[in-house]
């Protein structure tokens, strides 16, 4: 896990940029951490899933931040992980977000970060089927 004030400046940045005020923010990880990939940085908030990466616009090579996924948990119906051969030796896992017939998708964070984070955004987008177990 990721302590939200350890993120880069603008990463942080954006986030308070696109949450409310009420919002809270509840977890941060890094994900996307495969040798082939850029890294991922997910922030979960009270209320959405925000997926960040840094990108380099062309030749400029002027950085600017992409939000790739902005999941609202409300809308989530399932949530689940998945490892492949490659993120078991690595230690890591994904995990989908299931909304209506969209899938959007974590790639390669911790297992340990992973399942934590899937943990909370079920215990959000399903708090009276939590509270009934």
């Amino acid at each position: 896990m990721a302590d939200f004030e350890q993120l880069p400046e603008r990463i942080r940045k954006t986030v308070q940029e696109n949450v409310s005020q009420d919002e809270q923010i509840k977890m941060c990880l890094v994900a996307g951490s495969s040798l082939a990939s850029t890294r991922d940085y997910v922030v979960i908030t009270s209320r959405r899933v925000l997926v960040m990466d840094e990108r380099i616009l062309g030749s400029f090579s002027k950085t600017y931040i992409n939000i790739k996924e902005d999941v609202p948990i409300d809308q989530i119906t399932l949530v689940d992980t998945s490892r492949t051969f490659m993120n078991r030796l690595l230690g890591q896992a994904s995990m989908g977000l299931q909304i209506d017939k969209y899938k959007y998708l974590i790639k390669n964070g911790s297992k340990k970060d992973i399942q934590a984070a899937a943990e909370l955004i079920t215990s959000l987008a399903h708090p009276v089927a939590q509270r009934a177990n």
